[in-house]
């Protein structure tokens, strides 16, 4: 199934042993940074098992998204929120009674609804599949109430198992997850938080850094770019005086009209306009894997959302940076939110985050070592080769503060990157356009066309069969099938 859906040719690390669990209908709790591999981890099982797994998650984008990736290689699936009309979501639900539907994605506010729940237990339910977990945790950086309700999944389908995901959570916000949701004995798989493609940053400006953004963005002149601001304000000043200087720039943030919102998100997703200026509402459910930088202009809340909205970096396991730059005036603006929170214990909470996080900006050990201790992990090296303090410089950024220089003997040695066929420009290129048309005309995001992976490989390696098209990484036979014969033909025109 790996390889006649998805095109994979196997694993990534521990997916196997989650899709494993799932598939003994045990009870699984994940923690799997961005990038990992996730929903695949639960998406194969719903196939697998015949019947209809419901995947909980808060983000309509990933709902599309991801029900548009599945149906593109011949898995059905659909999903209800509130964008749907009510005679949408009538025939959606009479689909699912027959049983029709793979996965099935839904929100928790609508998850718990007794009109929900209710329909739920007319449904052949493989599976829950709870996503963004750590929402149920007030321990966690984006606690959800309406998360806590879902405890009454177990209580009302007590032989359902469920399997919760999460990319970021400390170990007090693992133990709460189990215990909310009531899971029985799961298998907790957590995979290593260092995510060595990743390169980071951290970088104290006066002004309001205008020129050093701009800088910044002459460095990064491929890929697309992820710019996040602290305020409405700060997002609509930076991308007009982006867009002013010539830079494709596009600002998002929760206040725009749902339509403008959307049509930016899509010049974005389709690289049609590669700078992306928006609030932390940006990015929640997106799967776009070649973002080669995220660069933060104010000091995040805490550590987790930090480690969360970077990782949106580098996604295709291609280096990628993860640039923090920020002013003293961030340090009591943080202070000033934390003092207006009236819940004693929710103030402490934010506290704890607040120190975290300045312990990270102002303290003079290594970024990933920092960011794995911090979620329970205990890295075996001291240095990683891979950030600032380890004596990794950026060109248009100064020397780092600390003045520290790589120290050959304590970085933890990377293996080198193994030689590899060049890539044809042209033909990379003309896939590309080929790409977008097809996306446009389907109305779905261009990596559920193709994958930038696959297209690089497509040039390293051009296919001349269809039995060569099917043995390229990303392409399963519902794709080879669809658009085999088209890729061939533009292949041999511009190989």
């Amino acid at each position: 199934m790996l390889k006649q859906y998805w095109g994979y040719s196997s694993f990534r690390p521990r997916q196997q042993t989650i899709v494993e669990s799932i598939l003994a209908r045990r009870d699984t709790a994940v923690v799997m940074p961005t990038g990992g591999g996730k929903s695949l981890c639960y998406q194969l099982p719903a196939l697998a098992l015949g019947r209809t797994a419901v995947v909980v998650s808060p983000l309509i984008a990933l709902m599309r998204d991801q029900a548009a990736s599945l149906r593109e290689i011949g898995i059905s699936a659909a999903f209800v929120n509130s964008t749907l009309d009510f005679a949408a979501v009538g025939e959606i639900q009479r689909r699912a009674e027959k049983g029709e539907f793979r996965l099935l994605y839904l929100s928790p506010e609508r998850l718990v609804r007794d009109d929900t729940l209710a329909w739920l237990g007319r449904l052949p339910l493989a599976f829950f599949a709870i996503d963004e977990a750590h929402c149920i945790s007030e321990w966690g950086h984006e606690f959800r109430p309406e998360y806590r309700q879902l405890r009454v999944l177990r209580e009302r389908f007590p032989d359902v198992p469920i399997a919760a995901f999460t990319a970021s959570a400390t170990r007090r916000v693992r133990h709460d997850i189990v215990a909310q949701l009531g899971l029985r004995d799961p298998a907790k798989i957590a995979l290593s938080f260092h995510r060595p493609n990743l390169r980071y940053f951290v970088h104290l400006y006066a002004g309001n850094g205008l020129e050093l953004l701009a800088a910044a963005l002459e460095h990064y002149p491929e890929g697309n770019v992820i710019v996040y601001a602290p305020t409405i304000k700060r997002v609509e000043e930076t991308a007009s005086a982006l867009a002013a200087r010539g830079f494709p720039a596009l600002a998002y943030h929760g206040q725009m009209p749902a339509n403008a919102r959307d049509a930016h998100q899509e010049l974005w997703m389709t690289g049609e306009k590669r700078i992306l200026v928006g609030t932390l509402a940006f990015g929640l459910g997106i799967n776009k894997p070649d973002v080669r930088a995220v660069i933060h202009l104010a000091l995040p809340k805490s550590l987790e959302q930090y480690y969360q909205e970077a990782g949106r970096a580098g996604r295709d396991g291609n280096a990628a940076d993860c640039v923090l730059l920020w002013r003293k005036a961030d340090v009591g603006l943080l202070v000033h939110f934390i003092q207006e929170i009236q819940d004693r214990a929710e103030r402490e909470r934010a506290w704890e985050r607040y120190r975290a996080m300045r312990d990270f900006v102002e303290g003079d050990k290594c970024r990933h070592r920092q960011i794995c201790l911090h979620f329970g992990e205990i890295p075996k090296w001291e240095r990683c080769g891979a950030c600032d303090v380890c004596g990794v410089e950026l060109d248009w950024l100064q020397p780092p503060p600390t003045g520290l220089k790589p120290d050959k003997a304590a970085i933890r040695k990377i293996p080198p990157v193994p030689s590899q066929a060049p890539v044809d420009p042209e033909l990379r290129a003309a896939l590309k356009k080929w790409r977008l048309q097809v996306a446009k005309t389907q109305s779905v995001p261009a990596y559920v066309i193709l994958h930038d992976a696959t297209i690089e490989e497509l040039c390293r390696r051009p296919p001349r069969s269809m039995a060569d098209l099917i043995g390229v990484h990303g392409i399963g036979e519902r794709k080879a099938q669809r658009f085999g014969a088209e890729l061939l033909t533009l292949i041999a025109e511009n190989a």
